[in-house]
């Protein structure tokens, strides 16, 4: 599948008018919210300044006076759909390029003006797990501006995971535990935040020294999240606030004599553990898609790509980490074997695709593609049209493409 390439306003002072503004319920409440319907302020306005969102308006007409007023370019929205910048926050390449590239700023600079183009505005790129690349990614950050505008943190996918659920990750990446290894990963930081690097780190829950490192990272305000794992139920600790890699991709699934990790979220006692798809409708079946939304909804539910290189590119080959890789517009997988590695759909095109198969509406997209990994990630400065929140927004006309999307700093 070809992408087109939107129109990326780079903006800090502004009003937008006449749009139907997705709001979510904990946001404070503008004037006149009495026309509010499903999470949606229609015909609806709202006012920047020097990049963060500084009032929203019920009323277009409100917003459009106040604009005037300040002496504000005014941006007519004609009706489509506003909603906060799109957050995908697990990631591994797309727009030619990915993470294992040499040059780590170079292919973090495309990936997030390619995304941003697309309406995903923040981005938690994968990468190979090892204290060499966190050292490396931190260095890229330092040196890019843009790069840390759009990087909220890092994912590693690993090291710590079981062997025989290791998909498509390369063996040499995987070792034993220790917590001087943890300790290091945890070190880097976020130039622009001060924020540990490692937002999120898969650990297969049944190795050892999975509780120490899953304690060393909440002390870190960094985030363990299961899976590849060839763990069961049945063999789970009785963690709170768990959150699953990629849900039924690379851990065992839901069986009826000994299910696995994937019934996690399906059981009250993990029921507030968070989850990503990748709803591509390879990695997940589309029936096995209805049947999580409509048994679970969408409150915990983070939509992932899991994108490799090839994402926005169409059908061809490249290589990732040394390996020829295939790729259908779908899907990515390594050449020798047919292994299924990763995605080459984005989040913008596989959220609207659930909405039109009828299992999620337009304030569910945005609650599964902005809100909820900015929930999970802990940014609390994104993923809600809110007022003091950053001006990254994304306006989708009528059949729910990208229109617009508008980031709150200069380019």
């Amino acid at each position: 599948m070809l992408y087109t390439t939107f129109m990326t306003h780079y903006k800090t002072d502004y009003a937008i008018i006449n749009a139907e503004i997705v709001v979510h319920q904990t946001d404070s409440q503008p004037s006149n919210t009495s026309s509010t319907t499903e999470g949606i302020l229609h015909k609806a306005g709202l006012l920047v300044s020097q990049g963060k969102i500084q009032e929203i308006y019920a009323d277009s007409t409100e917003a459009q006076a106040q604009a005037q007023k300040l002496g504000l370019e005014i941006i007519d929205a004609q009706g489509a759909y506003l909603g906060p910048g799109l957050i995908d926050m697990h990631i591994h390449g797309c727009g030619g390029t990915d993470t294992g590239q040499e040059d780590l700023q170079t292919a973090l600079e495309t990936m997030a003006n390619f995304l941003a183009q697309r309406g995903i505005t923040s981005f938690q790129p994968a990468v190979f797990p090892s204290v060499e690349v966190m050292e490396k990614a931190q260095a890229a950050l330092e040196a890019s501006p843009l790069a840390a505008y759009h990087v909220c943190s890092i994912y590693n996918e690993g090291p710590f995971i079981a062997l025989e659920k290791k998909g498509g990750l390369p063996a040499e990446s995987l070792r034993d535990f220790t917590a001087e290894y943890m300790e290091q990963l945890l070190s880097f930081r976020h130039p622009e935040t001060n924020r540990t690097l490692l937002g999120t780190m898969t650990v297969a829950p049944e190795l050892e020294g999975a509780d120490v490192a899953w304690k060393m990272a909440a002390e870190a305000g960094s985030k363990v999240a299961w899976g590849h794992s060839a763990s069961y139920a049945d063999m789970l600790p009785a963690n709170k606030g768990v959150h699953l890699t990629h849900i039924f991709n690379a851990m065992n699934g839901i069986d009826h004599r000994r299910p696995g990790l994937a019934i996690v979220p399906f059981l009250k006692q993990y029921h507030d553990a968070t989850y990503e798809l990748i709803a591509d409708t390879v990695h997940v079946n589309q029936q096995t898609m209805e049947f999580l939304i409509h048994s679970l909804g969408t409150q915990r539910l983070c939509l992932i790509s899991d994108a490799m290189a090839a994402a926005g590119m169409g059908p061809g080959e490249s290589v990732y980490l040394g390996r020829q890789v295939i790729c259908d517009g779908k899907v990515s997988r390594y050449k020798e074997g047919n292994i299924l590695i990763g995605s080459a759909m984005l989040t913008h095109d596989t959220g609207r695709q659930l909405v039109e198969a009828g299992l999620i509406d337009v304030a569910g997209f945005f609650r599964i593609a902005s809100t909820n990994p900015a929930r999970v990630l802990g940014l609390t400065d994104r993923g809600l049209i809110q007022v003091g929140h950053r001006a990254d927004f994304v306006l989708l006309n009528e059949s729910l493409h990208v229109q617009d999307v508008f980031i709150g700093r200069t380019n």
